[in-house]
């Protein structure tokens, strides 16, 4: 059976800096998470102040911390977007050392490559790389029609073709 940490032991363990093995976008995302749902926005974001108290005693290359910051933001927007935030502050019940841990653990369970695709899918629309053959021909098909609409002959007969090998097969 696992032993639970005591509640100063838990105080003491986020006092320390976090490097547990996590990446620094979710260090970075767990503080600025902390700090919004427990500190008034002071004159710099959560973000930014997250990101300063993280790396204030390392030595981060900036296009390193450029693409933990960017992360960051989006495991942020993820708990925002999925409820979790919510959730997670409930389950605290106002315990500020309660909902560090739940932060911790929901942050650690989160896999960041999946919320980076669905932030790529949802601000792209796509996965990226060349589109799926049935999107290219339906594409092409639109395409072809536009040109038939504006009078080529030429569109006119490859729709015909296309149609006749439809309904052959």
């Amino acid at each position: 059976m696992q032993k639970m940490p005591s509640q100063t032991e838990r105080s003491d363990e986020f006092d320390r800096p976090t490097s547990h093995g996590r990446s620094f976008a979710k260090d970075i995302a767990e503080l600025a998470l902390f700090l919004e749902l427990t500190e008034p926005a002071g004159s710099i974001g959560h973000l930014d102040a997250a990101t300063a108290e993280v790396t204030s005693d390392r030595r981060v290359p900036l296009t390193t911390l450029k693409r933990c910051i960017s992360e960051a933001r989006a495991l942020i927007e993820f708990a925002h977007e999925s409820g979790a935030l919510r959730h997670l502050q409930a389950r605290a019940a106002g315990a500020e050392w309660a909902l560090r841990s739940e932060l911790a653990v929901w942050l650690d369970e989160t896999r960041l490559t999946e919320v980076l695709k669905q932030r790529a899918l949802r601000l792209n629309r796509s996965r990226g790389g060349r589109p799926s053959t049935t999107t290219r021909t339906l594409r092409a098909v639109e395409e072809l029609v536009a040109f038939a609409r504006a009078g080529r002959p030429d569109a006119l007969d490859e729709l015909r073709s296309i149609q006749a090998l439809v309904a052959e097969a």
